[in-house]
C-alpha cells in the first residue's frame, strides 16, 4: 500500500492548526522535521491548499500574537522580533505594527505597581528589555509618577 504522503502532511498540519496559530514558514518547517521525505513541489501544493481553504492567514495570525503580547506589557518592537523568529514575513509584521491599535494601560499599571519598589533607573531598564523605544519608556514614566 502506498503512503500518501501530501494527505499525512496535511492532516499533521491541520492538526498544528487546531491547536494554535502558525505562520507558514513555521508550518512548513514542522512538516519537514515529521514528513523530511515530502518533495518541494508536494510542500508548495500543501501551502496554496492551506492558504485557499483559509486554513492558515497569517495576518490575523499576527494580530492576535501582536494583541495578547500587549496585553503581557510587551513593547513594540519585542513583540516584532518575536513575529520574526516565528517566522512571519516582514511585511505582515509591518502591517500589523502600522494597523494595530497599542495600548499602554497594561504596561501603565505593572510600572505603576513596580514604581512602589523600584528606582527610576530600574524601571527604565525593565521597561526597555519589555521592548519599548526610549521616547516610549519616557511617555510612560510620566504617566505613572
Amino acid at each position: 500500500m502506498e503512503r500518501n504522503i501530501f494527505r499525512d502532511a496535511f492532516s499533521y498540519a491541520l492538526g498544528l492548526l487546531s491547536r494554535r496559530d502558525y505562520s507558514l514558514t513555521a508550518l512548513e518547517r514542522k512538516v519537514k522535521e515529521r514528513f523530511p521525505e515530502i518533495k518541494e513541489e508536494e510542500l508548495q501544493l500543501l501551502r496554496e491548499e492551506l492558504l485557499q481553504s483559509g486554513y492558515v492567514n497569517e495576518l490575523e495570525s499576527a494580530r492576535r500574537y501582536f494583541l495578547r503580547k500587549i496585553e503581557k506589557g510587551w513593547g513594540k518592537r519585542k513583540i516584532a522580533c518575536h513575529l520574526r523568529s516565528l517566522g512571519f514575513p516582514e511585511e505582515v509584521i509591518k502591517e500589523v505594527e502600522l494597523t494595530t491599535p497599542f495600548d499602554y494601560a497594561y504596561i501603565e499599571k505593572e510600572v505603576g505597581k513596580l514604581s512602589l519598589k523600584k528606582s527610576r533607573e530600574q524601571l527604565k531598564r525593565f521597561l526597555l528589555q519589555r521592548g519599548f523605544s526610549f521616547s516610549e519608556v519616557n511617555h510612560i514614566l510620566k504617566k505613572v509618577k
